[in-house]
């Protein structure tokens, strides 16, 4: 990253719901994160451009909000496994299958201002303006749509309002009430059971800066005197 400027490109999404279920609850109710973790984040971009990019080659920034959290609904789960009979009627069978219902909470109306830097920002912006696949968050018929793509430059800065989105765990003094969160920060596309976990802090709500950030933030707007920061984090 260059000192003063950083060249990314952003991207306005929304959609009509949107749910990130908290891995570790598998059964009973499913709990959404607040806000979508890295991982989905690197999915995202993936079925932009068609393919997996280097994780270590991009960073990223977002501004999250949603016009109602956590909205429960419920819906059909399926627990699916192998048959193992091997004789009569039920050997025909290659799965078991039993339904079941549960509640699952939502994020009515989410919009998500994605910022992405890295070695690939031209492709980044012709594949979000063009996106290879569908566009979700969170489970795959939990669609958004592009409002805009466009390349901006950021400037450094360490005072002005931070906004929603994902913190690491070193803001914590400047961001108190933010609750904290064990996500994936990647996981590996084609071997889904390594996944580096982190901490983050879920910023659900503007904190202005009374002094210096702990680490390097970046702003759109270096001339404001109340610039709104962003952090940007790395898939590794």
């Amino acid at each position: 990253m260059n000192e003063a400027r950083l060249e990314a490109v952003k991207v306005d999404l929304a959609g009509p719901v949107a749910s990130f279920r908290h891995p570790h609850f598998l059964i009973g109710r499913q709990p959404t994160y607040p806000m979508p973790p890295p991982s989905t984040i690197y999915g995202l971009i993936s079925a932009a451009l068609g393919r997996f990019p280097d994780p270590e080659a991009l960073q990223f920034a977002y501004r999250f909000e949603c016009a109602r959290h956590r909205v429960d609904d419920v819906e059909t789960i399926w627990f699916v496994q192998p048959n193992t009979a091997t004789r009569g009627e039920a050997a025909r069978k290659n799965l078991e299958a039993t339904s079941n219902i549960l509640p699952r909470e939502w994020l009515v109306h989410p919009r998500l201002t994605l910022y992405v830097t890295g070695d690939e920002l031209e492709a980044l912006y012709r594949a979000f303006r063009n996106p290879c696949y569908i566009l979700t968050l969170g489970r795959s018929q939990e669609l958004v749509s592009v409002r805009r793509v466009e390349r901006v430059r950021l400037h450094a800065a360490r005072r002005g309002w931070l906004v929603p989105g994902l913190l690491p765990v070193s803001f914590r003094e400047k961001a108190p009430l933010a609750p904290a969160f064990y996500m994936p920060r990647f996981i590996t596309p084609r071997s889904r059971h390594q996944v580096a976990w982190d901490w983050f802090l879920a910023l659900d709500a503007p904190v202005h800066l009374e002094s210096d950030a702990p680490e390097p933030c970046w702003t759109e707007a270096p001339g404001s005197n109340e610039p709104h920061l962003l952090y940007f984090h790395a898939f590794r």
